[in-house]
């Protein structure tokens, strides 16, 4: 409807709320350009001085038990260092401060950076982690300077016994990008923790747990002013391992960091009680950002402290490969119980002598006694008849030449040489001559301390249980290792026991594993690390760097064993010396653990 010319009164009032919207709108536009214009600096600075920040809260790892329930690994409270490199106002200046600050390796900040650099800038970037208490109150009194750094509460890995058991539980470290690359760790983040080998690369999913994090409004000087919004972290899934604390002390005491290893498993099931590789280090090292210095001096230590010598390193077995032997010359029929062969400290093979480690040697010899007193004459002459492939056949039947499938990173194959073996490795025909060292586990076979444990266990039992150092939790089978004991003679079974027994309990060369009460029955050897003819050839100052490997393997109690147990000392001469009183240490232990207070319990029970 049209506004009527003759209505002076609807005509004033429409132009003064004409004037009223005009005035209000150029009090509006003046503000707005006050406010963007004039005060542009200053409400910049507050802006920028109030931001989201997210702040990762990271899981704790699960715990990791041993078999009685006693922590072997947890968590504890630790302060770590990020960047944030989306606030630095002079990131030349921020590694300068870090460098000359708190001591960081120049190199170790240039490489994290140029890895950062793939990533958004907003993403925290961790520097150090473990930071000492000094470096924590350092940072916080610099924190105005540099508000792009910013120290966290957060778990670290702690290992309770230092190196106690080191190989087997591992150690963590920050991941790599080799391995952000990897489908095995294709869920993880730049800057998270992960295992790096042992068991806590086995079960890295296991026991990783799920970070949360937590949003605050934060000052441009990096003061938190309130939470936005908060997801708190899931700790990782709790791991209880086979390993028994008291045994495995015991074996890590009598190794006493000496190279070599031991191993000690339940041949019913495959729990392994022990397993100790000395020398060994210390995984907390790891856990708080090991330096390039501690690294080096692991890496180049001519004892390989890192290497986990039951799993990862191969040896020749010595006399103890003897008792493979009596079990493919019985399985064979190319001797019985009762097969004799005269030892006059010497046998003349092929034309040239092969020696006995008793000079003045043994006289006629039974297949048991042969075991008792390791007489390398027998198991010569028993080597020649049998022939290489069918030493190598019975050899594979018992594991060796294959991995256990122990769940462990890094476990070697060992070698059981063949005739097809050495031609296809080789390119060369196999001697008859070769078969008289393998014989007595000399020569090209090598194996693996756990390997030759559990082909000892087969013959202490019968059976070929999966070993595993794990509860409740899977891990992947190599597709060659075998999953079930071939079926031997019992009998002959029993005739090589009967002459371990022997060894150990009849004045035999393993009596220093002797446990009264306990009937263990074991094997030793003394293997060369270098032939008898170099060797005599050294100057006597020069022998000492060539002593043998000391053996012993062996198993408790006869009748219905449940104890495995393999020691190797490397440098330590004799197996009878070194070797057999170590593991008997760990039978005496055991035996007073699981045998002697169920005794004392059942005859308390006579007389109540």
């Amino acid at each position: 409807m049209a506004i009527s010319q003759d209505n002076p009164l609807l005509i004033l009032r429409l132009k003064l709320i004409s004037l009223v919207a005009i005035g209000a709108f150029l009090i509006l536009g003046l503000k707005l350009w006050h406010l963007m214009v004039v005060e542009y600096d200053l409400y910049k600075g507050l802006a920028e001085r109030n931001q989201i920040r997210t702040i990762p809260l990271i899981a704790p790892r699960g715990l990791v038990f041993d078999r009685d329930g006693r922590v072997l690994i947890e968590d504890i409270h630790s302060f770590s260092l990020f960047l944030y490199r989306s606030e630095a106002r002079d990131l030349n200046e921020t590694i300068r401060f870090l460098v000359e600050g708190l001591g960081i390796e120049r190199e170790v900040l240039d490489e994290r950076l140029r890895e950062a650099q793939k990533y958004p800038a907003f993403r925290p970037l961790l520097i150090k982690e473990g930071l000492d208490m000094d470096s924590v109150a350092f940072l916080l009194a610099h924190q105005a300077e540099h508000p792009e750094l910013r120290t966290l509460q957060q778990p670290m890995r702690y290992y309770r016994h230092g190196q106690l058991a080191a190989h087997v539980l591992g150690y963590v470290g920050e991941i790599s990008q080799r391995e952000l690359e990897s489908p095995r760790l294709s869920n993880h983040k730049p800057g998270d923790i992960v295992g790096k080998a042992g068991i806590e690369r086995t079960y890295n999913e296991h026991v990783t747990g799920e970070d949360g994090y937590r949003r605050a409004l934060v000052t441009s000087h990096g003061q938190t002013l309130e939470d936005v919004s908060r997801i708190l972290p899931k700790p990782g899934s709790e791991l209880n391992l086979t390993l028994d604390l008291d045994l495995q002390t015991v074996a890590e005491e009598e190794l006493a960091g000496r190279p070599g290893g031991v191993v000690a498993f339940d041949p019913r099931n495959g729990e392994v009680l022990v397993m100790a590789s000395g020398p060994a280090f210390d995984p907390n090292m790891f856990a708080s950002g090991i330096t390039s210095a501690q690294w080096k001096e692991l890496v180049e230590n001519p004892n390989d402290p890192l290497q986990n010598r039951v799993t990862q390193n191969t040896f020749s077995p010595g006399s103890i490969f003897k008792v493979v032997m009596a079990l493919a010359g019985l399985e064979t029929g190319t001797v019985d119980r009762n097969t004799s062969f005269f030892c006059r400290g010497f046998a003349v093979i092929y034309g040239r002598p092969f020696r006995c480690w008793r000079a003045g040697g043994h006289g006629w010899m039974r297949l048991e006694e042969a075991i008792q007193h390791s007489c390398n004459v027998y198991f010569y002459l028993m080597g020649r008849k049998m022939g290489i492939d069918a030493i190598a056949k019975y050899g594979h039947l018992v594991g060796l030449g294959s991995r256990t499938g122990i769940d462990l990173p890094g476990e070697v194959a060992g070698t059981m040489p063949s005739r097809e073996w050495k031609r296809e490795r080789l390119g060369q025909p196999w001697y008859d001559g070769e078969t008289i060292s393998v014989s007595i586990g000399q020569g090209p076979v090598d194996v693996t301390p756990i390997q030759l444990a559990r082909a000892v266990g087969i013959i202490a039992t019968g059976k070929a249980p999966q070993l595993h150092l794990t509860r409740g939790a899977d891990w992947e089978v190599p597709v060659d290792f075998q999953t079930s004991a071939p079926q031997f003679s019992a009998e002959n079974l029993e005739i090589i026991r009967e002459g371990m027994w022997r060894s150990v309990n009849d004045r035999g060369t393993g009596r220093g594993a002797k446990v009264p009460g306990f009937s263990v029955c074991g094997k030793t050897g003394t293997a060369q690390t270098i032939g008898r003819e170099a060797l005599e050839r050294l100057p006597a100052e020069e022998r000492a760097r060539f002593e043998p490997n000391a053996w012993f393997v062996g198993f408790a109690p006869k009748e219905s064993p449940e104890l495995v147990v393999a020691v190797i000392v490397q440098g330590g001469g004799s197996g009878g010396s070194k070797a057999a009183p170590l593991a008997g240490k760990i039978f005496q232990t055991y035996y007073e653990k699981n045998w002697k207070s169920e005794q004392q319990i059942q005859v308390a029970q006579l007389y109540d």
